[in-house]
């Protein structure tokens, strides 16, 4: 088995963290700069230069053809110079049905990119993945696994909640580095104990082999049948939903929701999802594929108002941590299917205006709508109740 390791941790540091079209932006007297806009803020440019670094450019200070860029920018994302951001918020991304069963790609076509070598890591791309492995192996085996990436892709695409991801641009690639063992997926930033993680940093996602299923014969790398591609496809949905500022448990929730869905080989099942969400959240035992969050039928809380508010690291470590996670995904599941006669229009609203640069608590009273925490909380829980999970909150 050849493996390479050298330049894994450099590499990570150059992968594109901006998914827009670089443009070249003349200021008035001659400077030029050349970037992608990361946002427009107060008639303001934030400009991610080539090397990483990000500069502000007020517009005022841009000639007349820069100007005519900038708001065509503005303008093809639905924003203005208050403020835009790179993922557009078009009443059209919102508007489409939810999916019931989103089949992935028939065939995989796949491009090698680079030959493995002591330098250099395998790489492979398939229509919206970049794989970048540090170990040898075969086209076939790379093109089994490669469909629950690009499936998830199209899932992810197909959910009316526009996923950033849909503004990659064209003919750019999601970098997914793949490691030949957990030993060396945690030397390159894999934490202990995880089976996969997205590092927003580089908008990257590192997966230790193993848990893709497939695994080395002691010649080569072989696809096997079974396990559960939660985790994998959790990350996936990180990646795929990445930039806005979304409180802790949407962006948790929001993956965990794409992680609990039925997926056998190329193909989420989205019909029956309210009790595979509750069975996945409550069972001791978890779901047939082994995935689930074993929570069991009464869960004590915090107040709703508190928990739609912890801050990342408190809401993801600790031993409350899988409890965080199942309940996020009850609640996001509330707000897709159930809340406002189940049209998700207050979870849109809020969407957008998180990826329109409101803070979270001006986005959170859209959520809230004409309601108190305290009315959203009881709601919230006769939900849970009516599909057998009891959400023990606190009295007053």
């Amino acid at each position: 088995m050849r493996k390479v390791l050298f330049g894994i941790l450099a590499l990570l540091s150059f992968v594109a963290t901006v998914s827009s079209k670089p443009m070249m932006l003349r200021v008035v007297g001659g400077e030029i700069h050349e970037g992608v806009i990361r946002f427009v803020r107060n008639d303001a440019i934030y400009l991610q230069k080539t090397n990483g670094s990000v500069v502000k450019i007020p517009m005022a200070a841009l000639n007349p053809s820069g100007r005519k860029m900038v708001k065509s920018w503005i303008h093809e994302r639905g924003g203005s110079s208050a403020y835009t951001s790179w993922i557009g918020t078009t009443n059209q991304s919102f508007s489409k049905s939810w999916p019931r069963t989103v089949y992935g790609p028939s065939s995989i076509h796949l491009k090698k990119i680079q030959s493995l070598s002591k330098k250099n890591l395998l790489i492979y791309e398939s229509a919206n993945y970049r794989f970048l492995i540090n170990t040898k192996v075969e086209p076939r085996v790379i093109q089994r696994f490669a469909v629950l990436f690009e499936t998830t892709h199209k899932f992810v695409s197909s959910l009316p909640i526009n996923a950033s991801g849909h503004y990659m641009e064209k003919g750019g690639k999601f970098p997914i580095y793949l490691f030949s063992d957990h030993a060396s997926y945690h030397r390159a930033g894999g934490p202990q104990g995880s089976a996969g993680v997205y590092t927003a940093g580089n908008q990257s996602v590192l997966v230790p082999m193993p848990v893709l299923g497939v695994e080395w014969d002691g010649r080569k790398w072989e696809y096997k049948k079974g396990g559960s591609n939660r985790v994998l496809s959790h990350e996936l949905t990180h990646q795929l939903c990445a930039g806005p500022a979304f409180s802790s448990w949407y962006i948790e929730g929001g993956a965990e929701y794409v992680a609990s869905t039925r997926y056998t080989h190329g193909v989420y099942h989205s019909n029956n999802g309210k009790q595979r969400v509750f069975d996945y959240v409550r069972n001791k035992d978890g779901l047939d594929d082994g995935s689930g969050r074993r929570l069991g039928s009464r869960i004590s809380m915090i107040s709703l108002e508190s928990y739609m508010n912890l801050p990342y690291a408190g809401f993801t470590e600790g031993k409350d941590a899988s409890k965080n996670y199942g309940v996020g995904l009850l609640l996001t599941y509330y707000f897709y299917h159930h809340d406002g006669r189940g049209k998700a229009a207050r979870i849109k609203q809020y969407i957008k205006a998180v990826q329109q640069g409101k803070s979270e608590r001006e986005a959170q009273k859209l959520l809230l709508g004409n309601r108190s925490y305290s009315q959203l909380q009881e709601e919230f829980r006769k939900f849970c109740a009516k599909g057998g999970i009891n959400l023990e909150f606190p009295r007053k």
